[in-house]
């Protein structure tokens, strides 16, 4: 990837900035990758043998400024993509910062809500209760008298991250170079960290994720996730409830009350992810509260996860491959849940996961420690090349961080016993009859279109063996034929595979009782089956 010669000009500065930093750090050779061409002197290698390439180059992102405090953030959110010693350094990355003036402040609230400050808020105190590199959070009153939290975006930060933005190709095409970084693919991580930032700076997308989420967690008495107030909310603005409390890091408890909180902590978490789908992705000590009246509060909604009903199923498969020690579904399970740089090695792959899940094997889901297994998981997929979605990896680095909450909160606790019950119901649901009919209408669908693609496919590999572009060494004869034979097929495969599903939803219909149903779907299939028998007696199908 090379930048434009309008980008670099109007960058320069700014890379010189980067690459002067990047040199004071030690990262000397980095530095003269991003910075080739530029008369810029370059010090700073005897800090090289002092500290390890993870610790200079997190010192050095530190300094740089919030992208590349988030660009450190991602590596340490995919152990999948990047070396382990690189990955926990970036787990100690400090986004505190000291605060800017409120006054400053103040012209971006009045700005962003087109109201003076006393049109919106009866009070706000004007020192920070936190301070980060996107957004500083201030403790206030709405004019109807609610205490609320108001987390304000920094002025200009648009504008810097764009400018930023502008070289951060460069700079991971650079950083991917660097042996200690594990080769990574600079294309993918830039835009994830693009994706990221763009959730991140507008607070529209935090708004809308809490209130989802407390909508999944209305009338529970143990859970607390603040509302929001959309009056006087915007892209740099996001008002919340108040909560009063202490942070659970700060909680010194234990016997049946670490245990019981533990538990809510625990429930909470594995209710967000296994049953709703989206879920805190940053469930550290100081984003949960204990309130007066003992309910664990959830904060800072900054960062999420989502884990889909494909990613639940593929899950939910993963768990039976390994009870019935089927090392190649479990393979196939993993290939699904990623992307393969380059060809998959499917018995390759299975060969891993048999020698290194073998542990698991035949444990009661209350015995399997859920975290670990995925961790493991993730390992052997990074041996094979193969980058896990985003939203999977998200919900390893959830559980293993909330396993060092509650271990915090009661040390022994039964994170396993606690998730059975949830892991239990994601297993059972593909068995439904809703799930089931919802499943095979759209497999049958997927294959429809895949089907009626096939002759068009053929189609273009004969137009380009025609012009040279396919080596042929033998003569394609009846090729027309061929594709209408294809496509004829594939229709009776279509139809068999609706009928199969058919007399499939009809059973499971027929067993729950729902008679009519049942009729409707036995219907269905025979008149399908009847299709399929005129089909293959047509005197002019074979033709």
């Amino acid at each position: 990837m090379v930048a434009t010669p309008l980008r670099t000009l109007r960058n320069i500065p700014r890379l010189k900035d980067i690459t002067l930093i990047l040199a004071r750090h030690g990262l000397v050779d980095l530095a003269s990758r991003l910075g080739a061409g530029l008369r810029v002197r370059l010090l700073g290698g005897a800090a090289r043998s002092e500290n390890s390439f993870p610790r200079r180059l997190r010192s050095a992102l530190q300094d740089l400024g919030p992208l590349y405090i988030k660009l450190g953030q991602l590596i340490a959110s995919r152990p999948d993509i990047f070396p382990a010693p690189l990955v926990c350094e970036m787990e100690r990355l400090r986004d505190d910062v000291d605060p800017i003036p409120f006054s400053e402040m103040r012209q971006v609230i009045e700005s962003s809500l087109g109201r003076d400050l006393a049109d919106c808020f009866r009070q706000i105190d004007e020192q920070p209760v936190a301070s980060a590199s996107i957004a500083q959070v201030y403790k206030g009153m709405t004019l109807d008298g609610h205490r609320v939290a108001i987390k304000v975006r920094k002025p200009g930060i648009e504008r810097m991250l764009e400018q930023d933005m502008g070289l951060l190709d460069l700079f991971a095409e650079a950083l991917a170079r660097e042996p200690e970084s594990g080769g990574f693919d600079p294309s993918g991580v830039v835009h994830e960290l693009k994706q990221a930032l763009e959730t991140e700076v507008n607070f529209n997308f935090e708004k809308n994720a809490i209130d989802r989420i407390r909508t999944s967690f209305e009338g529970n008495t143990d859970v607390l996730i603040p509302g929001t107030h959309p009056e006087v909310s915007s892209r740099e603005v996001l008002v919340m409830d108040w909560v009063e409390g202490i942070s659970i890091g700060r909680v010194e408890v234990s016997g049946e009350v670490g245990h019981r909180i533990a538990q809510i902590c625990a429930k909470s978490l594995f209710t967000m992810i296994f049953v709703h789908g989206q879920f805190h992705g940053d469930p550290h000590p100081s984003n949960l509260i204990l309130t007066p009246e003992g309910r664990v509060a959830w904060i800072d909604f900054g960062l999420t996860g989502i884990l889909t009903k494909e990613l639940r199923m593929r899950l939910s498969r993963m768990l039976k491959a390994l009870v019935s020690r089927d090392y190649e579904d479990l393979a196939q399970q993993v290939l699904h849940v990623g992307y393969c740089h380059g060809d998959a090695d499917s018995f390759a792959l299975t060969q891993s996961i048999a020698n290194r899940l073998d542990p698991y094997v035949g444990l009661k889901l209350s015995e399997v420690d859920l975290p670990a297994l995925l961790r493991c998981i993730i390992e052997i997929a990074t041996e094979h090349r193969i980058e896990i979605a985003s939203g999977f990896v998200r919900m390893t680095r959830s559980l293993v961080l909330l396993e060092g909450l509650t271990e915090i909160l009661d040390p022994g606790f039964d994170t396993a016993g606690e998730l059975e019950p949830l892991l239990v119901d994601l297993m059972q649901q593909k068995a439904s009859p809703d799930q089931l009919l919802r499943r095979t209408a759209d497999q049958a669908l997927d294959n429809i279109e895949m089907l009626t693609d096939l002759p068009e496919l053929v189609s273009e590999a004969l137009r380009k063996a025609t012009r040279g572009r396919l080596r042929v060494e033998s003569e394609i004869v009846g090729m027309d034929r061929l594709a209408r034979r294809i496509d004829a097929t594939g229709r009776r495969v279509v139809d068999s595979v609706l009928a199969a599903a058919g007399l499939l939803c009809a059973t499971t219909l027929f067993t729950n009782d729902h008679l009519w149903m049942a009729l409707i779907a036995l219907a269905v299939a025979g008149g399908l089956i009847a299709r399929i028998l005129v089909g293959f007696y047509s005197p002019w199908q074979g033709r």
